[in-house]
């Protein structure tokens, strides 16, 4: 017989949640692993849409959490899924590209993340270079 997982199935490609949102000691909520993940492998794919600087005020508080798109300073990813409730760390132990497809942001880990642990991005300097005041 198999053995019982606790492990969710998710809708994208019948792949196993490995994550889970939960309150953050860093800040309001983050993700955390919910199984061992290694480095390397991948901890989620988020869907995006695109938007530009014309679909955005100059102040709200989405601001905060908008990917800028690698191809275009002037363009705006709002990720899907658990992609934007990853909280900073100038150690982060995951990163994130677009996937091959170009549909898909992609979340990887840098190294060994146990069950339990908080997942980080370091969310770069042009992040905190257009939030100081």
């Amino acid at each position: 017989t198999m053995a019982k997982t606790s492990r969710k199935k998710s809708a994208n490609k019948g792949t196993v949640s490995k994550i889970r949102v939960g309150d953050s000691p860093v800040h309001g909520q983050g993700v955390f692993a919910i199984v061992d993940i290694a480095r390397g492998e991948v901890v989620e794919r988020c869907t995006y849409i695109v938007i530009d600087d014309d679909d955005l005020q100059s102040e709200n508080r989405l601001n905060d959490y908008l990917f800028t798109s690698p191809d275009a300073k002037t363009d705006y990813l709002v990720v899907m899924g658990l992609g934007m409730l990853y909280n900073h760390s100038n150690d982060a132990n995951s990163e994130w590209e677009i996937d091959d497809d170009n549909r898909f942001v992609r979340f990887t880990a840098l190294r060994d993340i146990k069950a339990g642990d908080e997942i980080f991005q370091n969310y770069g300097e042009e992040y905190w270079k257009t939030r100081e005041k």
